[in-house]
């Protein structure tokens, strides 16, 4: 079982939880865009020979930083023989620059009472995380990352740079072949969390 939670640092804190295996967790989110009123301030100016006159109309206004993250969910991976592998997507919308933090809560699928195995057996299977989010800057690119489930464990950051978010990603998780014995018999779990930080 590996379970997905999507958080947002700053902005917005979003946890789904729709049951999902290979194929994907899907969820859309968008981002929130505000702008302030328009303000006015007329000038008039008088011809000099009074006859005509100008009004200037000076307008400003802003856009809010904003940035949201939705999906998540719980992912039966099944047996577990090594070379599982599944997919989520994930929303996301960020109308300035960001940073994606990755973290493992056990580094690895962990037996739920004896991680470290026991005998001869494994107690953690380790797996290599993917990702790709797609970025505008203002051409479209592509943001990618990949990691092991040891390297999570002690957190992984991506940065999208100057670009902004397009709309979304997608996360790929792929387990990797048992050693020695093998796994030892039982349930076996992971959380990986995902954060989404402004850069402003």
């Amino acid at each position: 079982m590996v379970g997905w939670f999507l958080t947002a640092s700053e902005m917005l804190r979003a946890s789904a939880r729709p049951a999902a295996r290979a194929g994907g967790l899907m969820a859309l989110a968008a981002a929130a865009f505000a702008a302030t009123s328009a303000t006015a301030e007329p000038m008039i100016d008088k011809g000099a020979s009074g006859d005509s006159a100008r009004l200037e109309v000076v307008l400003d206004g802003k856009i809010t930083p904003s940035c949201r993250l939705g999906g998540g969910g719980d992912v039966d991976l099944g047996e577990l023989t090594g070379g599982e592998q599944v997919e989520a997507n994930f929303a996301l919308g960020c109308n300035v620059p960001f940073e994606l933090n990755f973290q493992s809560m056990r580094g690895g699928l962990a037996h739920v009472t004896k991680p470290r195995g026991e005998g001869p057996y494994a107690g953690t299977l380790g797996y290599t995380l993917t990702v790709s989010v797609p970025t505008l800057k203002p051409a479209p690119a592509v943001m990618r990352g990949a990691f092991n489930s040891e390297e999570l464990a002690a957190g992984r950051t991506l940065s999208s740079g100057e670009a902004v978010a397009a709309g979304g990603g997608r996360l790929q998780l792929r387990t990797a072949m048992p050693q020695g014995a093998g796994l030892l018999a039982g349930e076996y779990s992971e959380v990986l969390s995902v954060t989404v930080t402004p850069r402003v």
